[in-house]
C-alpha cells in the first residue's frame, strides 16, 4: 500500500511539474510609456536649385549661396547664368533659383515673400529679385506665394559699365553680398 501511495504521489508530482513548467517558460510582462509633446504650427523657408539655374551651395536649406563665377558684358558665362541685357551704361547677369515655403498647421492660404540686402550694395552693382530692385529695406517680392512647392525666382545683378572710381565696380576681385528673405503667412 505504501508503494502504491508513493507511486500516486510521484505521478502527481511529475504531472504538476509538467503542467506547471509551461508557465515558467511562457511568462510575459507589459509596460507603458507616456509621450508628451506640443504640436506647433509654422512655416520654414528653403532654397532649392532650379534646373535652369546655377547649382546652389547648401541647396535644400534656408542658408544657401550662389556663385556666378566670372561675369562680363561679353564673352562666355557659367552654366545656369544668362545675360538678358547689355546697354551702354550697364549689363545684367541672371540665374534662377527656387524658394519653397513649407507650411504646417496654419489656416493660411499663401504667404508674402520679402527680400533685402544685408548691407548697401557694392559700388557699381544693384541686385534684383524678379523685377524688384533690392535695398537694405525689405522689399515685397510676392504677396501670394504657394506653400509646399518650389516657386522659381530670378536673381539679377545689374553691373555698371563705368570704370572703377567713376561709379563702376572693382575689377578682378570677388564681390559678395547677402540677401535676406522673409516669408510671412497671410
Amino acid at each position: 500500500m505504501l508503494n502504491k501511495c508513493n507511486a500516486i504521489r510521484n505521478t502527481v508530482m511529475v504531472a504538476l511539474l509538467v503542467l506547471g513548467s509551461g508557465e515558467l517558460f511562457a511568462q510575459t510582462t507589459t509596460g507603458v510609456i507616456n509621450a508628451t509633446l506640443v504640436n506647433k504650427s509654422g512655416i520654414t523657408l528653403v532654397f532649392d536649385t532650379d534646373a535652369g539655374g546655377v547649382a546652389l551651395v547648401n541647396s535644400g536649406t534656408s542658408a544657401a549661396s550662389v556663385n556666378f563665377n566670372i561675369v562680363s558684358a561679353f564673352g562666355p558665362l557659367s552654366a545656369g547664368v544668362t545675360r538678358p541685357s547689355v546697354t551702354a551704361g550697364n549689363y545684367t547677369v541672371r540665374t534662377i533659383f527656387d524658394v519653397n515655403v513649407i507650411e504646417g498647421g496654419l489656416a493660411s492660404a499663401n504667404y508674402t515673400l520679402t527680400a533685402n540686402l544685408a548691407a548697401v550694395a557694392p559700388t557699381g552693382f544693384s541686385y534684383q529679385i524678379d523685377a524688384v530692385t533690392l535695398t537694405t529695406a525689405a522689399q515685397t517680392v510676392t504677396t501670394n506665394g504657394t506653400y509646399n512647392a518650389d516657386v522659381a525666382h530670378n536673381l539679377s545683378l545689374v553691373i555698371s559699365s563705368a570704370a572703377p572710381g567713376a561709379g563702376g565696380p572693382a575689377v578682378g576681385v570677388p564681390i559678395s553680398s547677402t540677401i535676406n528673405f522673409t516669408a510671412t503667412a497671410n
